[in-house]
């Protein structure tokens, strides 16, 4: 049967795989690229800055405490790939979402899980300038053809639904269509990048987009159910969950942050059914992949290996960077 051997939880911000020196740069967008939404209200750049001056952010936006932060989360990240390394998996399932990479807006499922025999990954044609210097962790330096595990993508589709769960089933992007970010990442930040990927098995979920995005608690039991399916698998492989993305941004509130890890930590489902799909918007909301992996590995031990807030600016926006490992 499968075994279950490894979790692990990690951002994909841009901001974590460019060094420290580019963040000012990436930051001259925040004003006006990304919805400000704190304390479940979208606020102006300058109110949010008057808003915020009491809590510490401005003392936290300068060249040295930047390049501490960016030598924190990417220490971090390289304990998660050498955890990986050491549990060597047959198959890694990577928990992200989608930003109109497989579904559309006119089509977009709360989960699917592709099963395809294989994913196609390559850069775009244009980037953000202020996004060039982290494009080869989040699109890749060049054309690259993912190996999947189709059977386990089979399998756990039909399981899934057997639980419970209305998954969608997809086995092929597309045409054109990249692999999105949150799984490119997977493979370029934690897999060795000059050996073969692992094949994957993607699980999408809807967090950004409304009005069908899961609730933490439905994407606690997901995980529960998936790491059920995984067990229930009859082949003899080694299976790793990973979560992708996160935490909180665009505006990082940190308390958030600390009560969903908390709350996964615990493995009790009474203090997940406690969050409020109201605190998971905008970037936060890819929080409810760890939540999913969280229920996933809750016989596993969590250890938050790094929690890093990325402030950019004197108005808080940034990412919040995590990397988490369930072992």
């Amino acid at each position: 049967m499968a075994e279950l051997v490894l979790g692990l939880g990690v951002s994909h911000t841009p901001q974590m795989s460019m060094s420290s020196d580019h963040w000012a740069e990436y930051a001259s967008r925040d004003a006006t690229a990304f919805p400000l939404i704190w304390k479940r209200k979208r606020w102006d750049y300058q109110d949010l800055v008057a808003a915020r001056a009491g809590e510490g952010v401005a003392e936290q936006v300068n060249d040295e405490v930047w390049a501490e932060k960016y030598e924190r989360i990417n220490t971090g990240v390289a304990r998660l790939a050498a955890a990986l390394a050491e549990a060597r998996p047959d198959v890694v399932v990577i928990v992200g979402d989608d930003h109109h990479e497989l579904f559309s807006e006119q089509s977009m499922p709360t989960i699917a899980v592709y099963w395809g025999e294989t994913i196609d990954a390559f850069p775009p044609e244009w980037i953000f300038p202020a996004v060039e210097p982290a494009a080869w962790a989040l699109f890749g330096e060049r054309p690259e053809t993912y190996p999947c595990d189709s059977e386990l993508g089979k399998f756990l589709i039909t399981d899934l639904n057997r639980r419970g769960f209305d998954v969608a089933q997809v086995n092929a992007a597309p045409e054109g269509q990249s692999a999105g970010h949150p799984f490119i990442a997977i493979r370029n930040r934690l897999m060795d990048r000059d050996r073969d990927p692992i094949p994957m098995v993607p699980v999408v979920l809807n967090t950004y987009f409304p009005p069908n995005t899961p609730t933490p608690l439905r994407c606690w039991e997901l995980g529960r159910a998936l790491a059920a399916s995984i067990a229930a698998y009859p082949e003899d492989i080694r299976v790793a969950v990973v979560a992708s993305g996160g935490l909180s941004h665009f505006v990082i509130d940190e308390s958030i942050d600390r009560r969903m890890l908390d709350a996964v930590a615990s493995g009790d489902g009474r203090r997940i059914a406690e969050l409020e799909a109201e605190d998971f918007v905008s970037g936060t909301s890819e929080g409810l992949c760890w939540i999913a992996v969280g229920g996933a590995c809750e016989s596993l031990e969590m250890e938050v290996v790094a929690y890093v807030p990325g402030y950019r600016t004197e108005a808080g926006t940034g990412t919040a960077m995590c990397a988490t490992i369930w072992s």
